[in-house]
């Protein structure tokens, strides 16, 4: 497997297709056969979060370059909402997209993709809502469920076996709640400990009693932001001695700042792999960039990885391919495609400091290793 989609765009040979990409219909609208793969690229480019998605766009113009692919890349504005999402959907279906990167916003992504099926191309958008993924879209996001098994499987191969879960009562932190069951059960641990706080929370010592009456190994904390400055330093003051773990969220530098985090677990792509990416970024734009940033950077490397690749049709950009088992290598990793369209990531295990996190376990280098 390769360094990087940036520097090499090979991938393992293929083994037969798990799947048939689906078949335009007879409304279909006639893509120029000139030889040129089209990738439709969406992205809010307006609205409240048009500095992130022209962050985004600016990423996925430097993987075109940085890559040497021949694919053509048609950005257009999906706005904040459904409605223009599914438009600039049509936009570039009639620019002739052979895929479509995006969108950002879950809510969009149904528009998005009730206009690609009905003319037989996949979706690749960066949302979260894992209920949405299967058929022709795949998330390629950061899957915080991955993070808590990936945290909590390194926690019990080091003798970890009591957790406690803390998280905000929010559909966020209810969905960490479940993932932690799931992880528990997977590894053979205990939960004894599952507190989901009010989302206004202030004072913690509610919290700090749970733990005081029920000792655990370690505390997950599924929670960024003003709660987590409340709720981390409890563990501290409050004579705890379990080890602090957490999700992705803290792959952020100001989390790492935060002296109640030092010597935390987290799980999340190793950021020694993107520092090269940073760097150019911020050289290049004066500013470092957004962290989601470099998924719209692995979509365009991924698409310029398929482009080299034969394919009947003239569409390298199946189902089949995308769903390849053996997966691709971008800048936060591995990652493959399921056959239910959820993306899995190799992770590393980090340990929060103030002077930037440091790799505890490093991720896997392919999906052949018994993780998986």
């Amino acid at each position: 497997m390769v360094a990087a989609l940036a520097a090499c765009t090979q991938t393992v040979q293929r083994p037969p297709p798990i799947a048939q990409a689906p078949t335009p219909g007879p409304s279909a609208p006639t893509r120029p056969n000139d030889g040129i793969l089209r990738v439709g690229l969406l992205l809010p480019l307006s609205g409240s979060n048009a500095a992130l998605g022209t962050a985004m766009q600016r990423a996925a113009e430097m993987a075109v370059f940085d890559t040497g692919t021949q694919v053509q890349l048609l950005p257009r504005d999906s706005g904040d909402g459904a409605a223009s999402a599914g438009e600039a959907a049509r936009a570039v279906i009639a620019q002739g997209a052979n895929i479509i990167l995006g969108p950002l916003f879950s809510k969009s992504v149904p528009a998005v993709a009730q206009q690609a099926r009905g003319v037989g191309i996949d979706v690749v958008a960066f949302g979260t809502d894992t209920s949405q993924a299967g058929g022709n879209v795949f998330l390629l996001s950061f899957l915080q469920q991955q993070a808590i098994d990936r945290i909590v499987g390194y926690g019990v191969n080091h003798g970890m076996r009591r957790y406690a879960f803390l998280g905000p009562n929010t559909p966020f932190g209810q969905l960490m709640g479940k993932a932690m069951t799931a992880a528990a059960a997977k590894y053979g641990a205990e939960v004894p400990v599952v507190e989901l706080y009010d989302s206004k929370l202030s004072d913690p010592s509610q919290l700090a009693q749970k733990l005081q009456s029920s000792p655990v190994d370690a505390v997950v904390l599924a929670d960024v932001g003003p709660r987590l400055n409340v709720v981390a330093p409890m563990l501290g003051y409050s004579g705890i001695t379990a080890k602090l773990m957490g999700t992705g969220q803290w792959d952020d530098a100001a989390v790492n700042r935060q002296q109640s985090l030092a010597g935390a677990w987290y799980a999340a792509p190793d950021p020694s792999r993107r520092a090269d990416f940073e760097s150019r970024y911020a050289q290049q734009f004066g500013a470092p960039p957004p962290r989601l940033a470099t998924l719209a950077y692995d979509a365009v490397a991924l698409t310029a990885a398929l482009a080299n690749q034969p394919a009947s049709g003239g569409n390298p950009f199946t189902t089949a391919a995308l769903q390849d088992p053996n997966g691709f290598v971008g800048i936060d990793g591995i990652f493959r495609f399921g056959q239910n369209g959820l993306v899995e990531r190799g992770l590393a295990v980090l340990e929060a400091q103030p002077g930037g996190p440091t790799v505890v376990e490093a991720a896997p280098d392919s999906f052949s290793g018994a993780a998986f």
